[in-house]
């Protein structure tokens, strides 16, 4: 019995959905710096508007990165590959969630300030929105292309 093989070819590009990844992870790693090692940083009152800045212009670069790579790249690939950045996509959410546990048994809620709270907030929550509409939108072209769910 003859097999057929796939071959598969690569040419050392990164693709969108290797910066997502990437991204998320540095994301992560920005959520320990602050939220662990920068945990009693309170900027006084004419640096807090840098503070914001800055996390704001992060999350947006983010934000269009994870977007473009869902238009991009979603319904194509590989399926480990789109398993992987769906699931390094809930990483945010599940870095602050690990951290502020920390904190909270090991010092109690005054270990971080509201601003730690709320940057660990803003990112957990994009971070849900980020894995749910990547794993829709996977099911649904999925569904597609097996004419699965098609009124037709």
């Amino acid at each position: 019995m003859a097999t057929v093989g796939r071959v598969v070819e690569r040419d050392g590009n990164w693709t969108s959905r290797t910066v997502s990844i990437l991204a998320a992870l540095a994301v992560d790693a920005g959520l320990v710096w602050l939220l662990y090692f920068r945990s009693q940083y309170n900027p006084p009152l004419g640096e807090a508007e840098m503070f914001w800045l800055r996390v704001l212009a992060g999350f947006g670069v983010y934000a269009v990165v994870q977007q473009w790579t869902l238009a991009n790249q979603t319904g194509r690939g590989d399926d480990f590959s789109a398993a992987l950045d769906k699931f390094v996509s809930a990483s945010p959410l599940v870095t602050a969630a690990i951290v502020e546990a920390y904190w909270l048994g090991a010092q109690g809620m005054g270990a971080l300030t509201w601003r730690h709270h709320a940057v660990a907030a803003l990112w957990a929550a994009f971070a849900v929105t980020d894995f749910f509409a990547t794993d829709i939108t996977n099911q649904r072209l999925r569904a597609r292309q097996f004419n699965v769910g098609d009124g037709a």
